[in-house]
């Protein structure tokens, strides 16, 4: 489901290796994630949309021989 890569990345972005000192800042943290989506859609759109292929040249990044 594409709400779990926006999950995955606002973890990545807010909370993976922090602990917030209270709940009120990790409030904010969320808020500034939420406004940075919201000044360019298009970039989040393209990191979230679902990809129908594979692109061979990336793939081959993925997996050394």
């Amino acid at each position: 489901m594409p709400v779990q890569a926006l999950w995955r990345w606002l973890r990545e972005d807010v909370t993976y290796h922090h602990c917030r000192a209270t709940a009120n800042d990790l409030t904010r943290r969320v808020a500034a994630f939420e406004a940075q989506l919201n000044q360019d859609p298009c970039a989040a759109a393209d990191r979230l949309w679902v990809k129908d292929h594979l692109n061979p040249d990336e793939e081959k990044l993925r997996f050394s021989s």
